[in-house]
């Protein structure tokens, strides 16, 4: 694999797209491509995206069942995968609320881009205190999105999840749960959270995972996200 030294390399001016690949075919792959075109042209990043390079890719794979992991800079066009740790796991999440607050005035926050180490970080730091992942709020202390995946809360079989002005990325599972179900968008402050009783995650690999607890706040219903994992089953999560 040979990488081109660009600003993606040096300043995190680049963007990428994980993708689930189930049997040989890429999942939602027309709505990955719309996000990354859309946030090339944001970091100003004249590149056409060569999809028969992705398909390339796929086709020669051994194996059929994979995340496919897309890398795009000035100079650099990317295509690479790694297990889907997801397939045969459907735990539910502990969630931690990180000390780093999402900034919902920045800029790139909204894009998927290379400078993304700060995401992993607070991941590995979640899990180093006994949970699964870590929850961004921002500095209104507005919830935003884990380290890793969007997120959804229930009240009374009703869901809501956080609009994007409160700091978080525009996933591609989100934007097919809030398409296919009836969802409200809406600020979630963090201090009303106990008043939820269900919520969970998701993003393009996992699909959807329960949350058994942010911080000491419990969640004990998992009707709707039962739902959804059921619906999402035809596409092979």
């Amino acid at each position: 694999m040979k990488i081109e030294f660009d600003d993606g390399y040096s300043f995190g001016r680049g963007v990428f797209e994980t993708i689930k690949v189930v049997d040989g075919k890429p999942l939602f792959l027309d709505k990955h491509l719309r996000r990354l075109k859309k946030s090339l042209e944001f970091f100003g990043i004249e590149r056409d995206i060569d999809e028969e390079k992705i398909y390339e890719y796929i086709k020669s794979s051994e194996e059929k069942n994979f995340a496919l992991k897309l890398i795009v800079s000035d100079k650099n066009f990317i295509v690479t995968s790694r297990p889907d740790n997801y397939r045969e796991d459907n735990k539910k999440f502990k969630l931690i609320v990180s000390d780093v607050r999402r900034n919902s005035t920045s800029k790139v926050v909204y894009h998927k881009s290379l400078s993304y180490y700060e995401n992993i970080m607070e991941h590995r730091w979640a899990q180093d205190r006994g949970y699964d992942s870590a929850i961004f709020i921002n500095e209104r202390e507005e919830v935003c999105e884990t380290s890793f995946a969007n997120i959804f809360c229930v009240r009374e079989g009703e869901i809501f999840t956080p609009t994007l002005s409160s700091g978080l990325l525009k996933g591609t599972m989100r934007d097919f749960i809030l398409e296919n179900y009836k969802i409200r968008e809406e600020v979630i402050c963090f201090k009303d959270l106990e008043s939820y009783d269900e919520v969970f995650i998701s993003n393009s690999l996992m699909g959807v995972r329960n949350v058994s607890s942010i911080n000491d706040v419990k969640f004990n219903k998992d009707q709707e996200t039962k739902l959804i994992q059921s619906d999402l089953k035809e596409f092979g999560f």
